[in-house]
């Protein structure tokens, strides 16, 4: 993030970037009830009962969802996010395009894939509340893309209820071949919740000086490097701006248990020569940046070398540059 906690200057903001693995994939139908299987099916159905509130779709709003795969929740991935849209973009098409409402979205048997519109992500996100603190994952979840957005002006009280969402002001497409291992220490969780709001509650205003230094990195190093395809520059960057980021977070994140090993994990990807390594979030999830599938494929090659697999998920992901699909199946 690039500030919070000073009233007349932009909270929150920021940069982000979306990765297609691990990601979030639904299968969703009309049912008589509400119903489910999978991995975080229960918050996936309150998803879409806020859907139904929303949209005043009245009883017959009951939908069947199979969670195929999610990342795990509380880590950093986002997977909060990305399920309560994907959940919204299947409620829609299932019942407001049912009902004869002008919902623009594939048809059955339509051989391509229907991508999303920034306009028709930030409906979604309205309708399940998200994006009211970081928007990233909103934004990204339309065409995906390394993601800028500005931050919006609060309020000491504000809650975030105000819809008002942070305008998204850049949007990148990282090149095709370079990669990002996901990294994530196994059985550990970042904040989320009240845990989260009560953290920021106690956070002290980030300082001007490093929101000025935050944003000129991102301005004048890391967003260049992304357009002209630099690599060495980019990730310089990356681990540049992730430093400085998480300086204002320290007095709470340094409390978490994962936090010296998450402190330890990014030292090692320095000496094994990943220059552009940071934490997602509260973490435990830390992203390393590569040229290519081969660079990606030594890394996970050095940990299991290491024996640090039993301690730390690995995938290898590309950096996506299509955002989130909905197909219509018959």
């Amino acid at each position: 993030m690039l500030s919070f906690g000073t009233p007349s200057v932009r909270s929150y903001g920021g940069v982000g970037v979306m990765v297609d693995r691990p990601g979030v994939h639904l299968l969703m139908r009309q049912a008589a009830e509400f119903r489910g299987r999978g991995q975080l099916v229960e918050r996936a159905l309150r998803f879409a009962q806020e859907c139904g509130r929303a949209w005043d779709l009245g009883p017959q709003a009951a939908c069947e969802i199979e969670v195929v795969a999610t990342p795990r929740a509380h880590v950093g991935l986002g997977s909060g996010t990305q399920l309560a849209l994907a959940v919204a973009a299947g409620m829609r098409r299932l019942h407001l395009a049912e009902q004869g409402t002008d919902v623009p979205g594939p048809q059955a048997g339509d051989p391509e894939p229907w991508h999303f519109e920034t306009r028709e992500a930030v409906s979604l996100a309205r309708a399940v509340g998200r994006g009211r603190r970081s928007s990233v994952g909103l934004y990204g979840f339309a065409r995906g893309g390394l993601i800028v957005e500005a931050g919006r002006f609060t309020s000491p009280d504000d809650r975030g209820t105000d819809g008002v969402r942070s305008p998204m002001v850049a949007r990148v497409r990282l090149p095709s071949a370079w990669r990002c291992v996901v990294i994530v220490e196994r059985h550990a969780e970042g904040l989320s919740g009240d845990a989260e709001r009560e953290a920021f509650r106690r956070l002290a205003p980030v300082p001007r000086e490093i929101s000025a230094e935050l944003s000129r990195v991102l301005l004048m190093e890391l967003l260049p490097a992304a357009v002209e395809g630099r690599f060495d520059a980019f990730s310089e960057a990356v681990h540049a701006y992730g430093q400085l980021a998480g300086e204002p977070f320290a007095s709470e994140s340094s409390r978490l248990p994962h936090a010296e090993a998450t402190a330890q994990l990014i030292e090692l990807l320095g000496e094994l020569g990943v220059v552009g390594r940071a934490q997602s979030s509260w973490g435990p999830a830390v992203m390393a940046v590569c040229e290519s599938l081969a660079a990606a494929g030594t890394v996970v090659e050095q940990f299991e070398a290491l024996g640090l697999t039993g301690q730390f998920e690995l995938s290898i992901a590309k950096f996506d540059s299509d955002g989130a699909v909905l197909r219509v199946l018959e």
